[in-house]
């Protein structure tokens, strides 16, 4: 009678048995295959750390058309400077933008290539306007070294990298009244000059000056801009003496406000004077809007606007015109869209215009310019730029015909119904990549 339960109790425990080492292979075939997850993990990971820690030296493309490079290669030489993007590691890409303190703001992104391509970051520095030109480029070279140490962490370089903090305690101790800007971000710049060049027979001088007083914030763009010009010309013969006095005076305001990061409106006001073209007077009153595509944070990279304006005239002329006209009030309109685009692969800009007067559609003008720089493979790059119009709204030409002499010595403006302007370069370099040697004798 008891070999019966007994018998069930070892039928169970075995059946128990045989389920607990059952899932116990379960749980060692799985464990087996995460340790060899982990191993093989970790082997690749000690490759991969191992390529990136056997450089000495980062190879460091600067792309900067502003930059002193013979300044840089002297100050930060422990990197090598090559001579083309595509065969750096990092590539550090340098734009820049007028500040509203008549500076600029720099943008360095640095783009990061081959073992450092998960690597991408974007530092920025401030240009003061008083700021000295030695002060701007150690700004320069402190910000690409900033940027470089993120990659320099990754190299052999790290064992020899150290972190040093300049406090300026002066700073920080600096009253509330001396924080507060007492100029309310209003900058004010004067400018002026002459230039003379004299021959046996010919005398030229120019005499030129320009005052700006500008307001810039996150809200409002204010810039009020006064300008003059004069060219002075003296052809001396044995029969004659032939002179030409050109005058230029110009001045405008613009109030412009940022409704958000992809609106903004304004409203323009200028007044000028040309004896070139003919003018002893000329206002133009107009309201405009922006829209940018893509949100203005994102000027240093990229931007694509279109904007709108609608224009009041009034014209005093000189001369009788070709339309009889001494004096008229014009109404008209404008269109503009514009793209730039800073990019490793190169730089674009490209503008198109199109504006008529509103009481004869047919005198309009269209204006189209564009400039692009493209790095085509390793060492060639090419550049092309173009700058095209198309002219039907001559009002200001006067009604006489213009002189040869007048022509030839850039008096008057001549009738004309486009312009049409173009460039082509290509480059091709090859050869040693590093470009570290700063030699400037002879």
């Amino acid at each position: 009678m008891l070999m019966g339960p007994i018998s069930i109790y070892f039928h169970c425990l075995i059946s128990y048995l045989c389920d607990f080492l059952t899932i116990l292979v379960i749980w060692f075939d799985v464990i087996h295959k995460l340790i060899s997850i982990i191993i093989v993990f970790f082997l690749i990971s000690g490759i991969n750390a191992q390529s990136l820690t056997q450089k000495d030296f980062l190879d460091v493309y600067v792309d900067c058309g502003f930059c002193n490079m013979n300044d840089i290669r002297n100050n930060v030489p422990y990197i090598n400077y090559v001579r083309e993007a595509l065969l750096s590691d990092v590539h550090v890409l340098v734009t820049r933008v007028p500040s509203g303190a008549n500076g600029y703001n720099y943008s360095f992104r640095f783009i990061g290539r081959n073992d450092f391509k998960d690597t991408n970051l974007t530092r920025s520095f401030t240009e003061n306007p008083d700021m000295l030109l030695a002060e701007r480029q150690r700004g320069i070279r402190n910000i690409l070294e900033l940027g470089l140490s993120n990659f320099w962490s990754q190299t052999k370089m790290a064992e020899r990298l150290s972190i040093k903090v300049n406090e300026d305690r002066k700073r920080d101790i600096a009253t509330s009244d001396e924080k507060k800007d007492r100029w309310n971000n209003w900058v004010i710049s004067i400018e002026g000059g002459s230039s003379l060049d004299h021959e046996t027979i010919r005398k030229e001088s120019r005499l030129w000056g320009r005052l700006s007083i500008d307001r810039v914030t996150e809200l409002w763009r204010i810039r009020n801009y006064l300008y003059a010009r004069g060219d002075y010309q003296v052809f001396t013969s044995e029969d004659e003496e032939i002179r030409s006095n050109v005058y230029r005076k110009y001045g405008s305001t613009q109030i412009v406000r940022s409704i958000n990061d992809h609106w903004s409106s304004g409203f323009f006001i200028s007044v000028s004077q040309s004896t070139f073209d003919n003018l002893d007077l000329s206002t133009r009153i107009a309201p405009a809007f922006e829209y940018s595509i893509f949100p203005y944070t994102e000027v240093q990279e990229r931007e694509l606007t279109i904007s709108y304006r609608v224009s009041h005239l009034f014209r005093d002329y000189t001369e009788e015109t070709i339309f009889n006209e001494l004096s008229e009030n014009l109404f008209g309109q404008s269109l503009v869209m514009a793209a730039r685009f800073t990019q490793p692969w190169g730089n674009l800009y490209a503008e198109l215009e199109g504006s008529h007067y509103f009481h004869d559609l047919s005198q309009n003008r269209l204006v189209f310019e564009g400039r692009v720089n493209v790095r085509i493979v390793k060492g060639l790059s090419l550049s092309l730029g173009n700058n095209f119009e198309l002219i039907n709204d001559q009002r200001s030409l006067p009604k006489r015909d213009i002189s040869l002499e007048e022509l030839l010595l850039a008096q008057r403006q001549a009738a004309t119904s486009f312009r049409l302007g173009g460039q082509m370069g290509i480059n091709y370099t090859f050869g040693s990549i590093y470009n570290n040697v700063v030699n400037t004798r002879l």
